[in-house]
């Protein structure tokens, strides 16, 4: 029997995308001989900082910014932030400092969280998509964490997200939250962690905008001032932002489950050669990996192939993502 395709969330991401960028990635292996550490790679080492600070109940473990410390240990890395949200001017920060300037930004902003109760915490899951029926592929991931707020009494899916700008507009239509919280409620009602009657009402987005804390004084109300003391005119957008829970219905798990199992399709019909590999060329383009290669590759003929050989190695793109994994990837498959 033929082992089904394994989906994960990063490379659901790849694929949305671009299905070019997915091939080359995800069923070639390939990956950049000396990747830098970037976004994914940052928000990991957040995520396992959060992951130990949120225990179950009301618990909190050691300072997010303690486990931050010691996940990125004495690397020299630097992350791009941007000084407006008109990313009209970047900096390069430090990534040691900047994460644990955000973290302790963070806690001092929103305290110990005591209106949260934590229910499940980094849940690893593995469910099978299928198609009329027939399962078509195994999607594996795992959701940040579950709560019951204290403030209305229900139940979300908690999902942190580290960015440079904070972008609210998408997130009812979010593919990412919305599939980890139609398989959830499903997963925690198994495990007895959901009673009758409960379900997971929808989505709380935890955001930290990747900035340094603005030293500059503050007056009563917040506004950052100039030296001589009058209200400055570039006030920076928050760090911390959290908007309301993004509420969900029972159909819209049917919907997240159908457009899962829509886009498995699709890659499948792609494995297959059914379909043809797409580019989805944008003005994100320069910041793919495969940005000089898919060039070459654009202009016709077999000149890529000299840069795929020069710049890229192949791994196993199914690996866990973790710190090593994200840059300067040691493995080399074989092609045997």
């Amino acid at each position: 029997m033929t082992a089904l395709p394994v989906l994960r969330t990063s490379e659901r991401s790849s694929f949305l995308r671009c299905p070019q960028q997915w091939w080359w990635a995800y069923r070639c292996g390939l990956a950049p001989k000396f990747k830098q550490a970037d976004a994914r790679w940052f928000g990991i080492g957040v995520h396992i900082a959060f992951a130990e600070w949120y225990k179950y109940g009301k618990r909190r473990g050691p300072h997010p910014a303690e486990t931050f410390a010691d996940w990125i240990s004495d690397e020299i890395v630097y992350a791009k932030t941007w000084l407006d949200d008109r990313y009209e001017e970047a900096a390069w920060e430090d990534c040691r400092e900047l994460g644990i300037s955000m973290l302790e930004g963070y806690v001092n902003h929103w305290g110990r969280d005591s209106q949260w109760s934590i229910i499940s915490v980094e849940q690893p899951f593995s469910i099978r998509v299928t198609h009329k029926g027939k399962p078509i592929a195994v999607f594996t991931s795992r959701w940040d964490a579950i709560l019951r707020s204290e403030v209305n009494g229900r139940i979300y899916l908690l999902e942190h997200k580290t960015t440079n700008q904070v972008n609210t507009a998408y997130l009812a239509m979010d593919p990412q939250a919305g599939a980890y919280w139609a398989v959830a409620d499903p997963i925690l009602r198994k495990k007895h962690i959901l009673k009758a009657g409960e379900e997971i009402a929808g989505i709380q987005y935890n955001f930290l905008r990747k900035a340094m804390k603005d030293e500059r004084p503050q007056n009563d109300e917040g506004q950052y001032l100039n030296k001589n003391g009058s209200v400055s005119a570039r006030q920076p957008p928050p760090r911390f932002v959290r908007p309301d829970p993004i509420e969900r219905s029972p159909a819209e798990r049917k919907t997240q489950l159908l457009r899962l199992a829509d886009e498995v399709r699709m890659m499948n019909g792609i494995r297959a050669g059914e379909l043809p590999i797409l580019k989805n060329q944008t003005k994100d383009c320069p910041y793919c990996d495969f940005w000089d290669m898919c060039n070459a590759h654009e202009r016709g003929g077999d000149a890529y192939k000299a840069i795929m050989k020069a710049l890229y190695t192949q791994r196993d793109p199914y690996l866990d993502e973790n710190k090593s994994s994200l840059c300067n990837f040691p493995r080399t498959l074989s092609r045997n």
